[in-house]
């Protein structure tokens, strides 16, 4: 009988395990990994060299990544605001973040985050050209060609502020070997860039205009995605209370610069459709 008992306490004790295992905190599961776009054409803010990704961008995300405790699965994407809104809105990807400035017209398509980067824009031109401000100034002439990237900001600001002809190109690098290759005689795009593609390869380009059209880059939600823009925007905060910001951006462009104060409306008084 004794030994009867005994193996009826042992049973009794196995049974109850499951249950106080049960009581235990569960593990918590990883947040998914961040899919996030990018069309790796704008060195030296996101570019490809070899396999690798690099840029000012990839550095900031994976950085923003990591302080929501996840890793990025990037998706390459050409450059293109109503493309990326449809992915996003799509649930394909969570967010983009391809030196989008945030302009009202895209604010109807997309939910931006706070600034991470103040750009402006910048005109180059053969070394060899006699440069004349005032031409420039009074919006140029349609007998002059100028160089742009398709759907961006400059293209915009050209076709605001220029008389001069047009051209489009879908990257950076086609616009400036358009001005290489006298198919152009301005190219005009953000500073950064421009003055990364006048050093980098080595083109006989002059800076003639620069520091124009202000503008601010964000990175892009679905308009429906705004806890996620939220938790985005606080890790950018606590990056540059803590330096990473800073880092970072030396690392990059050679010299410090403070994260763009948020001047926009704090999304709870916001209208998001």
């Amino acid at each position: 009988m004794r030994n009867f008992l005994v193996f009826l306490l042992v049973v009794a004790c196995f049974l109850m395990l499951p249950a106080a295992r049960g009581e235990e905190p569960a593990a918590s599961t990883p947040p998914a990994p961040l899919k996030v776009i990018c069309d790796f054409q704008a060195t030296p803010f996101s570019y490809v060299e070899g396999l690798t990704k690099m840029g000012f961008e990839v550095d900031l995300m994976e950085a923003v990544a990591k302080e929501l405790g996840t890793t990025v699965n990037w998706i390459t994407q050409a450059f293109n605001i109503p493309t990326y809104a449809s992915s996003l809105d799509a649930g394909t990807a969570d967010m983009v973040i391809a030196s989008i400035s945030i302009t009202p017209d895209r604010e109807q398509r997309v939910l931006f985050s706070r600034p991470y980067f103040r750009a402006t824009l910048a005109a180059a031109t053969l070394r060899d050209v006699d440069w004349n401000h005032q031409r420039w100034s009074n919006g140029l002439s349609a007998a002059v060609r100028v160089g742009v990237q398709r759907r961006t900001t400059a293209e915009d600001w050209a076709r605001k502020n220029l008389k001069a002809t047009r051209r489009t190109y879908d990257k950076p690098g086609r616009v400036a070997r358009a001005l290489n290759n006298h198919d152009v005689s301005v190219v005009v795009m953000d500073e950064e860039i421009l003055s990364h593609e006048l050093i980098s390869r080595k083109y006989k380009f002059k800076m003639v205009e620069k520091g124009f059209d202000p503008q601010d880059y964000g990175i892009a939600f679905a308009r429906s995605n705004q806890a996620l823009a939220e938790k985005v925007d606080a890790a950018l905060e606590k990056l540059d209370r803590e330096g990473t910001y800073d880092r970072i951006y030396e690392k990059w462009f050679g010299h410090l610069a403070d994260l763009p104060k948020n001047i926009r409306p704090t999304r709870g008084d916001a209208e998001v459709k």
